[in-house]
């Protein structure tokens, strides 16, 4: 999920149009711009900072302005200022007659505390009235040292682009099609076999899978609807763990990422190292009487997928640990897509519908359940911790936008928003392989995949919070393949998927299996492909017809 860092902000009297503003502080060694939000009623910025004046800004937090404070020196300065015992009018009012020319108001990291603010009362004030988190105030205190601290007060044009989200764009996209196009080849590949494996169907194949597989594996999972809805069951308990637990159990979820990081990458290298043909790449290692060969290419293979993941753990809070973290994050996402094989569109369906509802309830619902804060946005930026969920590509902001420091300092996007839409993209790349449909669901999930995220980031713009990407990109990645089907006549077919092959449920050619032969009301088997009651040899009775059968059922 995307987040922008929202500052949430609520009146019990009449309220006070907001805005996000930038304040440059400068001293003689030192420069840095902090974000502030200024209230409209009292006093508008200027758009750039070559228009705004200079003022001294004086710490006043331990000043109580709800009365007046003659003696205090304050005329043509910006204070800062704990929120007192009375109105904000009230404090304004006071530091205004002493000829101030702005308040900042000292408020929590990252949240802005209840504010009364009358609307009528500010207008007749003219003097700059804002808001400064605790974290802004502790780094202005750190550049006071032996000079005082000059401060312009502007507020930019918002630009609403940030180029970071075109990175993430292009990195989701990558991710879930490159996943699901390797795990299409990796279903297709195993379907074969079975296929094979089956009486009378062992021949050699002109279109031979392109891939190598484990015997061991199945084309797909055998999983029930009731299985899905426990699985996302599961999901939200874990979610409230981690909200209500984060500070425990982050560090137990930063050990799972780095075991999970450690097969990914021995996953996804593995195909590309072996075909390293070297002469010495195996020798023989004795210990006793026993003796194994040991493959030096797995063994580096090993070292490295071990090395990365734990020189992220050493440098998880370094700015620059988020090249490492999204790379590790890409090859784990490319791992669980070509490691989990949907067994139907069915089943997708039920697993994104669910998710939908899910992401909505965390996203937009819990903040009326809580005390205004959104479950999934706390756990996912980590809330007050210092640590962060890895569990996320991130992105720093980057561009000439001058507001950009008023928002979190990376754009999230957390992986369930890549492998939920990108098991359905995986299944239809599986399914174009096996019906022979020459990729048309795989590009057309793939785009629409694209399409969503892009709808995704346009929602974050307008709302200006945070959104459930889980929202878009599940009707624009279920609709487009559903009404494909639908047209060409076989929805049934793609709704059912293929099911496991039996040798007992199947004749002794693959190609003649009816639907007398398997069963489509099973429970949690989905019915099988259409076929032909004719062989190809009763076809044409040649043997070049024969040397052209194919391990998929027609």
């Amino acid at each position: 999920i995307f987040y922008a860092f929202l500052v949430k902000f609520s009146c019990c009297e009449e309220s006070s149009p907001i805005e996000y503003g930038v304040l440059a502080a400068e001293t003689s060694t030192d420069k840095e711009n902090f974000c502030i939000i200024y209230f409209q009623d009292f006093a508008s910025l200027p758009e750039t900072k070559s228009e705004a004046e200079f003022h001294i800004l004086q710490n006043d937090s331990y000043e109580d302005w709800c009365s007046d404070h003659p003696e205090s020196d304050v005329k043509s300065k910006v204070l800062l200022l704990n929120k007192g015992n009375c109105s904000v009018v009230t404090q304004a009012q006071n530091v205004h007659d002493r000829g101030g020319q702005g308040i900042l108001f000292i408020t929590e990291s990252g949240r802005v505390k209840e504010v009364h603010i009358n609307s009528t009362a500010a207008k007749d004030i003219n003097m700059t009235v804002g808001l400064i988190s605790e974290n802004s105030v502790e780094r202005l205190k750190n550049m006071y040292g032996n000079s005082s601290i000059s401060v312009r007060l502007f507020a930019p044009y918002n630009m609403n682009f940030d180029c970071s989200l075109l990175v993430i764009w292009v990195i989701g996209i990558f991710t879930v099609a490159v996943g699901s196009y390797w795990s299409g080849l990796i279903r297709f590949a195993i379907y074969c076999k079975e296929i094979n494996a089956l009486p009378g169907a062992k021949r050699e194949l002109p279109n031979k899978p392109s891939v190598t597989v484990n015997t061991a594996e199945e084309s797909s999972m055998n999983i029930s609807p009731y299985a899905v809805a426990g699985f996302v069951a599961c999901m939200g308990v874990m979610l409230m763990l981690l909200y209500f637990f984060f500070k425990y159990l982050i560090y137990f979820i930063i050990g799972l990422f780095v075991l999970a990081s450690i097969l990914a990458i021995h996953s996804c290298l593995e195909p590309f190292v072996l075909k390293i043909k070297l002469g010495f790449c195996k020798t023989v290692f004795r210990c006793g009487a026993r003796s194994c060969n040991i493959d030096f290419r797995q063994v580096f293979l090993a070292c490295f997928a071990i090395a990365i993941p734990i020189y992220w753990v050493c440098i998880r809070n370094q700015r620059y640990a988020w090249i490492l973290q999204d790379t590790l994050g890409v090859a784990f996402c490319i791992h669980m897509l070509k490691s989990i094989r949907l067994p139907s569109f069915k089943i997708c369906t039920v697993l994104l519908v669910l998710l939908f509802f899910y992401d909505i309830f965390f996203v937009f619902v819990t903040p009326y359940l809580t005390k205004g804060e959104s479950v999934m946005e706390e756990v996912a930026t980590g809330g007050q911790s210092k640590e962060m969920v890895p569990m996320v590509l991130r992105v720093p902001h980057f561009g000439i936008d001058p507001l950009a420091i008023c928002y979190q300092q990376f754009s999230l996007l957390g992986f369930g928003d890549l492998l939920v839409p990108g098991l359905l993209v995986s299944y239809c790349h599986g399914f174009d392989l096996v019906t022979n449909k020459k990729k048309i669901y795989f590009l057309v999930t793939v785009i629409s995949f694209a399409i969503g995220l892009l709808i995704t980031f346009v929602g974050l713009f307008l709302m200006n919070t945070a959104q459930p990407a889980l929202l878009y990109l599940v009707p624009c990645t279920l609709i487009p393949p559903a009404i494909i089907g639908w047209c060409r006549g076989e929805f049934s077919l793609l709704w059912n998927g293929f099911r496991h092959i039996q040798p007992t449920n199947v004749s002794a050619d693959p190609e003649v299996l009816t639907e007398k032969d398997v069963p489509s009301d099973e429970p949690n088997n989905p019915a099988s492909l259409p076929t032909t009651s004719k062989s190809v040899n009763q076809a044409d009775g040649t043997n070049e017809r024969n040397n052209e059968k194919k391990c998929l059922l027609r």
